[in-house]
């Protein structure tokens, strides 16, 4: 590939070749049937059914920041107990960022009412001796219900003629379906319950709007655990949208994580955090800069937390994000990251053809180089400066 004319070009083409646009469209028609289908199914149970209040598509594809193949959705489907607003919201001292739900008041308000005689029956099977929902007992009447539908469908879903096969798990707090159709066709959805909740009812930050508990279990599954994850997904929504460059940058730092195998660890929302805290931080005229000029400014605010080991959850600062990591994986972590803000910067100040084969190096991996390299007609780029690793690289820079 040719020599470009600054490093703001280079990373315009990064930016363009990211898009996933030429694939969503196969995916998402897929996807649209199967959540509809597993949705319409689930609501045939009556308890579900009663809870059941509508759903919204989470994670990078909620953002519209996804990258590469469309294969990963998020769906958040809403839990609206009967009397809600009467649910007593506490903070859990003992884990930052998480809440206790007691139904006291809605287990004494509902049980003189006849019309809730049936969820009355499910919920107090759902509570400890105080009252208090339990993460696991309320998640294993969801896994039911999951199976339940799958195995009406026989674990299989036809759409256009072509049968996909399902399988079913519990990772975190989602319930998880795989999809698939043949070597080449497959994706996977996360469906993940939120408890629906008012602005009031939130002890951990002051917010406009409602907002979700998420039964995340602990690692040891313990059906004591009574502890819910406070998500603010909305709020986060109206904080990065219609900033300009900010979810062009945002793609691009996901795909330097994707592209780079001691990089892994650095979860989505952990970018997402950086990008929350950077708003908060900026005017609305920030997002309007050049790409150069914000993604060196990112990678420096990751480099700063993963040098300081410390990100703050947004919404309550007393959780720190990498507090269950060690540091030999915060180092791995921090040397890639300071590599590449390092190359960039050296970039933005003078570009060589050796700079911006080791720029594209930081956000493609192999494949993508020469794809990228293809579509500019007999480029140069080669991977000489790279050790493949499966399809992902880590760059020497």
């Amino acid at each position: 590939m040719e020599l470009q004319a600054n490093l703001e070009n280079v990373l315009q083409k990064v930016n363009n070749f990211i898009n996933i646009d030429a694939k969503r469209q196969i995916y998402a028609a897929h996807f649209d049937n199967l959540k509809n289908t597993i949705f319409n199914e689930l609501r045939k149970n009556e308890v579900l059914a009663y809870l059941f209040n509508g759903f919204q598509l989470g994670g990078s594809y909620g953002d519209n920041v996804k990258v590469t193949v469309p294969n990963e959705y998020d769906l958040v489907f809403n839990i609206k107990f009967p009397e809600q607003p009467l649910i007593i919201v506490t903070a859990d001292h003992e884990l930052p960022g998480n809440v206790f739900l007691d139904f006291t008041r809605v287990i004494h308000k509902i049980a003189k009412e006849k019309q809730h005689e049936k969820i009355l029956q499910h919920l107090k099977q759902w509570l400890d001796d105080e009252n208090y929902l339990k993460v696991e007992k309320f998640q294993w009447f969801l896994r039911s219900c999951f199976i339940d539908v799958l195995t009406k469908m026989n674990f299989k879903i036809t759409f256009k003629g072509r049968t996909s096969s399902l399988r079913y798990s519990r990772e975190g707090p989602a319930h998880t379906i795989k999809v698939t159709e043949s070597l080449n066709f497959d994706y996977s959805v996360d469906f993940v319950p939120g408890i629906l909740l008012n602005a009031n009812q939130c002890v951990t930050s002051n917010i406009v709007g409602q907002w979700e508990a998420i039964p995340k279990p602990t690692p040891t599954n313990n059906h004591l655990y009574k502890s819910f994850r406070a998500s603010f997904y909305r709020q986060e929504q109206k904080i990065i949208k219609n900033q300009q460059q900010l979810k062009n940058v945002y793609r691009m730092m996901k795909k330097f994580r994707d592209s780079k195998t001691n990089m892994l660890k650095m979860k989505s929302y952990f970018i997402k955090t950086l990008f929350l805290w950077k708003s908060s931080r900026e005017n609305v005229s920030y997002w309007s800069k050049p790409l150069t000029e914000i993604i060196i400014d990112m990678f420096k605010d990751m480099e700063k937390s993963l040098r300081e080991e410390k990100l703050p959850f947004y919404w309550d600062r007393k959780l720190n994000l990498y507090d269950n990591y060690q540091p030999r994986l915060m180092r791995e972590m921090l040397n890639c990251v300071e590599s590449a803000r390092e190359t960039l910067e050296k970039a933005a100040k003078e570009l060589t053809l050796p700079l911006q084969k080791r720029v594209f190096c930081i956000f493609l991996d192999k494949k993508e180089q020469s794809l990228l390299e293809a579509q500019n007609n007999n480029g140069h780029l080669t991977s000489e400066n790279c050790n493949a690793t499966n399809m992902q690289i880590k760059c020497k820079l």
